[in-house]
This record gives C-alpha cells, sequence and structure tokens, in this order.
C-alpha cells in the first residue's frame, strides 16, 4: 500500500474512533441521566457505602456546579448555549480537521467535547437545565452534584492539561 493510502487509512480510522468515542460519552450520559430521573424522582435522595456516594436528582440552571445560576437568564443563556456551542464546534473543528491534531490530546478532548455536548443537549431539551444526580464526600466534605459528562469533561481536561505539563511526544 502507498504511503498517501496508508496514512489516508490511519486518517479515517481515528476519525473513527473519534466519532465513536464522542457518541460513547453523550449517550452513557444521556442513559444515566434518564436512569437517574425514574429512579430517583420516586426515592428523592438515597446513599450508598456510608454516604459516600450520595444520589439526589436536581435541575441545574447554572453551569458547572451552578457556578453562573445568579446571572440574569439572558446572560446564562449567553454564556451556557451560544459561548459553549461555538466552544464545542471549535475543538469539533481542530478534532476532525486539524493538521496539528494528534491522538495524545484528541481523545481526551472528544470526551470533554462528548460531555459538553451532552449537556447542551440537556440545556436545549429542558429549557436551560441539565439534570445532576451525584455527588460524592467523606464525613462534612462533600462535592457538589455532578453527571457523568462532568466527569468526561473533568477528566478529559485533567489528561490535556498533564499532557500540556510533560515533556513533549512526537506521536500519533
Amino acid at each position: 500500500m502507498p504511503v498517501t493510502q496508508l496514512t489516508t487509512h490511519t486518517q479515517q480510522r481515528r476519525i473513527f474512533i473519534y466519532v465513536m468515542l464522542l457518541f460513547f460519552t453523550i449517550i452513557t450520559d444521556q442513559f444515566t441521566k434518564l436512569l437517574a430521573v425514574k429512579l430517583f424522582e420516586t426515592y428523592n435522595e438515597t446513599s450508598f457505602l456510608h454516604n459516600f456516594f450520595q444520589f439526589t436528582l436536581i435541575e441545574n440552571n447554572g453551569g458547572f456546579l451552578g457556578i453562573v445560576n445568579n446571572f440574569p437568564e439572558n446572560v446564562r443563556f449567553f454564556l451556557l448555549n451560544v459561548c459553549v456551542s461555538f466552544l464545542l464546534l471549535g475543538c469539533l473543528a481542530f478534532i476532525f480537521w486539524s493538521k496539528n491534531r494528534t491522538s495524545r490530546y484528541s481523545i481526551p478532548l472528544v470526551f470533554v467535547v462528548g460531555g459538553g455536548m451532552s449537556n447542551l443537549v440537556d440545556r436545549l431539551l429542558f429549557e436551560g437545565g441539565v439534570i445532576d444526580f451525584l455527588s460524592i464526600g467523606i464525613g462534612g466534605f462533600r462535592t457538589g452534584i455532578f453527571n457523568l459528562a462532568d466527569v468526561y469533561i473533568l477528566v478529559g481536561s485533567f489528561v490535556i492539561g498533564c499532557y500540556f505539563f510533560s515533556s513533549p511526544v512526537e506521536s500519533t
């Protein structure tokens, strides 16, 4: 096989993997939210492992951990729908069309984008709200209430940050 065909085949394979991971993040997040709505609508609040995992169903209208909850509705809409949409489109453009992309950055970025897209789907379906249902804590220390999309976003961002501050690698 000539080098150009091999390169094209490798690129097509990577794109396929990125698309599958993107769908995986969106589908698993939406599934867990649907499951949470079905299960915790009745039980309201449930905990496991001595309250380490606490399940509480809420609709979050204020972004990650409610950080823009107190902003006026039009500002929240602009920040959480318009700005996030453009940011996600820019990341998708990098993942699928950048000549400088590498799997090292693209794969964790796919998880960030998938989580962001899934939360954006919630915002569009639920009039600006995102379904959150899980918090983790020990004793008096608890996280805010979050969802699987938030986990994808945080883990992907953390991995990108680790790569960014580590030594450069000339890999695919």
